[in-house]
């Protein structure tokens, strides 16, 4: 069996980040936006400097989405034709998520925090924020691919 780089998988990976992406404007929005700014030393007064570089944000946030959709995709589909044991449908996409997120994110983001000085509950923030996108990409991975 091969790797199916079909129509299916790009609408899963399009789906994926597009799931991601509205999860990163709530988190960082309406759920935790006073949070986030809280823990970034950062005021109301600040906030129209931000929007200045929000377009640059979306777009990179929304790239970085659909690469990681892409690869959480390609993950999913070699962990099951390796037949390791991975669940099928949405638990597979969930075990891939997490998987991932720990592997590579997680630390990588702890380590930058610490080393630049960041306050635990901001790397915290970003860390969930993380955690919970991948496991959405994840999930819809699961059910599509």
């Amino acid at each position: 069996m091969a790797l199916m780089l079909d129509a299916n998988f790009f609408i899963a990976v399009i789906a994926a980040t597009i799931v991601s992406f509205v999860i990163g404007g709530l988190w960082y929005g309406p759920l935790f936006g006073k949070t986030w700014m809280a823990a970034l030393g950062r005021t109301e007064a600040d906030k129209e400097a931000m929007r200045k570089q929000a377009p640059k944000g979306f777009v990179v946030g929304l790239v970085g989405s659909f690469i990681s959709s892409f690869v959480l995709g390609i993950l999913l589909q070699y962990g099951r034709l390796a037949n390791v044991g991975l669940p099928a449908g949405v638990g597979g996409g969930l075990v891939v998520g997490l998987l991932v997120w720990f592997g590579f994110p997680l630390f990588g983001m702890i380590t930058g925090g610490i080393f630049e000085g960041r306050p635990g509950k901001l790397v915290g923030l970003n860390v969930s924020h993380a955690l919970v996108s991948f496991l959405a990409m994840g999930l819809v991975l699961g059910i599509w691919v």
